[in-house]
């Protein structure tokens, strides 16, 4: 992962020690274009089965789709398979920080079937830690939304990442208002630009 210097705007709580309130340069590492995915495992069905992440992109075109939470709408992504298909693309896995069986049971609920999207658990928040995905803004925390995952989609050919969007603002933390860059028809014009 990249290491970069960036502006972390209210990060820090006013009650928060030293910082009070203040914005402050610091240190994070993104997942960023020509790293691989990190080998951590997501979850699928119930009982779970774990498929370690590395190993199950190798050799194939991806698309990682990170939502803040299950039986939030899937952004289009079942409607776009044709195109998806015609662009190369594997697989489209919808994540989020949940258990497998409740993954399982919006796959129901969506009728996932036997398209190409699977919805996997990520319970520990591994996958969402190790790609810098977690969200932290104040707003959604006051709610009780600890560890959830920001709402993005990455494309990834044999592990590599080539593209990676991110629907965050200050005013939009979970990305619900403005999810544009995540939906289907953005990750398609990506993987155009990229096969370009």
């Amino acid at each position: 992962m990249a290491l970069r210097l960036i502006q972390a705007t209210r990060v820090f709580p006013s009650s928060y020690p030293f910082f009070g309130g203040r914005n402050a340069f610091v240190a994070r590492s993104f997942a960023s274009v020509g790293d691989k995915l990190p080998s951590v495992e997501l979850h699928l069905g119930f009982p779970p089965k774990k498929y370690n992440l590395a190993e199950f992109a190798k050799d194939k075109s991806i698309l990682l789709v990170g939502l803040p939470g299950a039986f939030t709408p899937i952004p289009n992504y079942l409607e776009n398979q044709d195109a998806f298909r015609k662009e190369g693309i594997d697989k489209v896995i919808v994540y989020c920080v949940n258990d497998a069986a409740v993954m399982q049971a919006w796959g129901k609920d969506q009728k996932v079937g036997l398209s190409m999207l699977q919805l996997m658990g990520d319970p520990a928040g591994e996958l969402t830690k190790a790609l810098d995905m977690e969200m932290t803004h104040p707003g959604p925390m006051e709610k009780g939304l600890y560890g959830r995952c920001k709402r993005h989609a990455i494309y990834a050919v044999d592990g590599e990442i080539k593209a990676i969007n991110i629907a965050e603002r200050e005013d939009d933390p979970a990305g619900d208002a403005h999810p544009e860059v995540t939906l289907a028809d953005a990750m398609l014009e990506e993987i155009r630009k990229v096969k370009s």
